[in-house]
């Protein structure tokens, strides 16, 4: 595996911050882009088993793990969208398909909005295209503001995770979020519910997969549906024995649906154009 450090470049600052990241494998590029508040390592299980056949990167978004953050920019899906892509040409790709997690799903169609040519698929695991109205967002963000990091840590990883899941991994869990700043966090909660993408959604005909653990209680199987019902030929699997966090909680049957995916669409032309409008998130 390689890791390292790249510095890249955004609308305002050149160079603009360095993002961290995994590398392994060979073959057609596999780009994995983790939920709020948790970094590369998160995607560990995908890395190691997908990289036999893929080549596969992973890096720690913006204001997460060893990636920098910018006080003076804010944290937004399209920002942290560009910052992938930055990345990945600084690894000379063309196109890849991505795989994005809860916020990382978001992240994957502000992709295909903005670069669409450069996807080849979409995988869009435990993820929404939008969340409910804004009396849950302040509702949700009055509470956080209560809570310090430590605190969210514990009460997150209790929501995301299935019940029964491994007291390991909850402790695990809990303390990746602690380890978040107060301040880039808070950012992506907000940049999370004020992300709208319903208007893309039939505009997708990219292959798609669509993935939700079975006792997702963040994005439940009711966000899933909806996006299955609005992505043209879109596919629907659920992960059984799995919460919010499917491809830590289940990675064998993760990576095996992942794989399936990859290997029926691979080498593909990508058959959808970019779409007519500039953006699909209200940030």
């Amino acid at each position: 595996m390689i890791s390292g450090r790249i510095p890249i470049n955004c609308v305002c600052h050149s160079p603009c911050l360095e993002l961290s990241y995994f590398e392994q494998g060979a073959g057609e590029a596999l780009v994995l882009i983790h939920g709020l508040g948790a970094n590369a390592d998160s995607w560990r299980h995908q890395v190691d088993a997908l990289s036999v056949n893929y080549r596969v990167i992973a890096m720690d978004l913006r204001g997460h793990g060893q990636s920098g953050y910018r006080a003076d920019e804010p944290l937004t899906i399209r920002t942290l969208a560009t910052d992938v892509m930055a990345l990945i040409k600084n690894f000379g790709i063309e196109q890849a398909h991505f795989c994005g997690i809860s916020l990382g799903g978001m992240i994957a169609l502000e992709i295909f909005v903005r670069y669409g040519l450069q996807v080849q698929s979409l995988i869009l695991a435990d993820t929404a295209a939008f969340f409910p109205p804004p009396q849950a967002r302040q509702e949700l963000l009055a509470y956080f503001d209560r809570l310090n990091m430590a605190e969210w840590g514990q009460v997150m990883a209790r929501r995301v995770l299935r019940r029964g899941a491994p007291e390991e991994l909850r402790q695990e869990l809990a303390q990746m979020l602690a380890a978040n700043r107060r301040a880039s966090y808070r950012q992506g909660l907000v940049a999370a519910f004020e992300g709208d993408y319903r208007w893309v959604l039939p505009q997708i005909e990219l292959p798609t997969l669509i993935l939700v653990g079975e006792e997702d209680q963040a994005t439940p199987f009711g966000y899933a549906q909806y996006l299955q019902k609005n992505i043209k030929d879109s596919v629907l699997q659920v992960i059984s024995q799995a919460g919010h966090s499917a491809n830590l909680e289940n990675p064998g049957e993760f990576n095996w649906r992942v794989c399936a995916h990859l290997k029926h669409y691979g080498n593909l032309e990508p058959r959808s154009q970019a779409p007519s409008q500039k953006t699909g998130a209200r940030v």
